[in-house]
């Protein structure tokens, strides 16, 4: 009987800490090590929160979160960031995707909070290689990333750049497409289509791809 009233007594405890609804749960952060939390078929290990008030680069993040994602006895391990570039604009590498959640910082100035809430349409968001992203019944894998390049006639390298492959899913239907890396010096974003939806490549590199996807009516 002492050991039951004690289990109910850390669990109340652990969970008025975070803000919990249906479909969210956010989790509030502190410098460095943070405690499991649980959402749904989830635990969620924000291993290390780590801030810096100057970066000494404008490469390196102002925030940088470890963060462990465990389901089903996989694991997963990604990172949050938060960084300031020469312009002085924040520049992120999150919502990050998994499975059907998104994994969000919230910032209010050094105060952080984790957001998980379910992955939705129209809200961009990255996407790890070998990863899986899952919109309603579409399932978008970031598959591969291959490094290529041209030469002139005499052998010499003159430009080098990605292809990337996605793979999509649909019930018993699926398809891979493939795309190269965006121009930099160009605003456009990369359009592919499948069936009845749009997907925006807003952002390339080798490990992380940032997507936003609609579905037409």
């Amino acid at each position: 009987m002492i050991l039951l009233l004690m289990f109910f007594h850390v669990s109340g405890y652990a969970q008025s800490e975070n803000d919990m609804t249906n479909n969210t749960i956010i989790i509030p952060l502190k410098i460095g090590e943070n405690p499991s939390s649980y959402f749904k078929t989830l635990q969620i290990e924000p291993d290390n929160l780590f801030i810096q008030s100057k970066p000494t680069t404008t490469d390196s993040p102002h925030i940088q979160l470890a963060l462990n994602i465990i389901e089903n006895n996989k694991k997963y391990t990604t990172y949050l960031w938060a960084y300031n570039d020469s312009l002085y604009t924040q520049k992120t590498n999150y919502p990050k995707a998994y499975n059907n959640y998104a994994f969000n910082l919230k910032i209010d100035n050094e105060n952080v909070d984790l957001v998980v809430e379910q992955l939705d349409f129209e809200i961009p968001f990255f996407i790890d290689i070998k990863q899986t992203a899952i919109l309603g019944n579409l399932n978008i894998v970031f598959e591969a990333c291959m490094g290529e390049w041209s030469e002139d006639i005499e052998g010499n390298q003159v430009a080098a750049f990605n292809t990337y492959a996605i793979k999509l899913l649909e019930e018993n239907e699926q398809k891979i497409l493939s795309f190269s890396s965006l121009d930099e010096s160009d605003t456009n974003t990369q359009i592919l289509e499948w069936k009845n939806y749009t997907i925006l490549v807003l952002e390339d590199s080798e490990k992380a791809l940032k997507l936003k996807v609609s579905k037409k009516n």
